[in-house]
């Protein structure tokens, strides 16, 4: 099943992140753009009637001259660009074979380095994010990553009448799922998954609607659900790059049972609402979290 389009008042690119392998160690390829005097990885605007990872391939072709393939997918990314408008890019790993690179006024230099060096160099945190998420794939095929969000505030539910499920963000919780949008679209997501309760649906709806990736409702991640189901689910989002959106009720004992396990979480013991536990999985097993509190208090 085909992702839905970004939204139309978006500006749409697609880019890759060409590697080669010497000696030993893995390098990767970067672009200066004189226009901007910045380092980036390759990216390039769609054409009328092409698609992203058409686009992709182009546009790494012309910008470096070298000769790639399709490699795993990693995901979108979004941002604002310096004029206002949004800018949504869909990205590729792509293994590379050697070319020839000619200057010209939209990149005039280019350069191989291993991970480490090129995530110094590259001038954007958006683009060391993909950098970081493709050297972890070709590292581990099997790792993943999750984003684990506590819904945002949804009002006294106290003084809601209704089913529970239907309890809709307020507006200290529409100000969060901004921010929220805001701060993860810097990173490639793959898919974007939540309980089916509608604050939490609501939470994630900025997120996906940005980059143009569908709302996935879950049931496993509503109030009820047994950590193990939520451990099923991570198991599922190997190599994939998912935010994922529930409820304090599902959080909390997950990660009373991963500290158990001995997993590094690198943060206070809490799940506030609205913020966020970026969980590293290998084999779709949880190796490394760590704590963002949430972008609007």
């Amino acid at each position: 099943m085909s992702t839905p389009p970004p939204p139309a008042s978006s500006i749409w690119a697609a880019g890759g992140v060409p590697y080669r392998s010497r000696e030993g160690t893995t390098e990767y390829l970067l672009v200066h753009r004189p226009r901007y005097d910045d380092w980036s990885l390759p990216k390039g605007k769609l054409n009328q009637g092409e698609e992203f990872l058409e686009a992709a391939l182009r546009e790494v072709e012309e910008e470096t001259g070298c000769r790639v393939e399709v490699g795993p997918a990693l995901g979108t990314v979004g941002y604002v660009t310096p004029d206002g408008t949004d800018k949504v890019v869909r990205w590729w790993a792509m293994p590379a074979d050697a070319g020839e690179f000619r200057p010209n006024a939209e990149v005039d230099e280019i350069a191989w380095l291993p991970a480490s060096k090129a995530a110094k160099r590259l001038s954007y945190r958006n683009d060391r994010a993909v950098l970081s998420r493709a050297a972890d794939l070709l590292k581990h095929p099997s790792s993943g990553r999750v984003f684990l969000i506590r819904h945002v505030w949804a009002g006294d539910k106290k003084r809601w009448n209704g089913d529970d499920r239907e309890r809709h963000i307020d507006k200290r919780g529409m100000q969060q799922a901004a921010a929220l949008r805001t701060e993860l679209s810097l990173n490639p997501l793959t898919r974007v998954l939540c309980s089916d309760y509608r604050r939490c649906i609501e939470t994630v709806e900025p997120i996906a609607t940005a980059l143009g990736l569908f709302v996935e409702p879950d049931e496993r991640l509503r109030v009820g659900s047994a950590p193990e189901e939520v451990r099923e689910l991570i198991r599922e989002l190997r190599r994939e790059s998912a935010a994922v959106c529930t409820h304090g009720e599902i959080i909390g004992p997950l990660l009373g049972g991963l500290d158990a396990e001995g997993v590094a979480l690198d943060g206070p013991p809490e799940w506030r609402k609205g913020s966020v536990w970026v969980l590293d999985t290998r084999k779709g097993r949880v190796r490394t979290g760590h704590y963002l509190p949430p972008p609007v208090s």
